[in-house]
């Protein structure tokens, strides 16, 4: 395990029990954050691959709004 991770375990076992959910809320937040951030991104690869393609900027749009269909 790296450094900083091992500070984080210890930090957070130096937490008073009422004050780790609201740190465990951003943890999660960040992650899924994160996550949208790289799905976007490889949208946007696949978009610019795709440029001039009959029908693609729709569906693209469609599966970033989480509409299908």
């Amino acid at each position: 395990m790296s450094a900083p991770r091992e500070e984080l375990h210890s930090l957070v076992d130096q937490l008073p029990e009422d004050r780790v959910q609201p740190v465990l809320a951003l943890v999660r937040e960040n992650l899924l954050a994160s996550r949208r951030m790289r799905a976007a991104e490889a949208l946007e690869r696949i978009r610019d691959k795709m440029r001039g393609v009959t029908g693609v900027d729709e569906e693209l749009d469609q599966l970033r709004e989480g509409s299908r269909g």
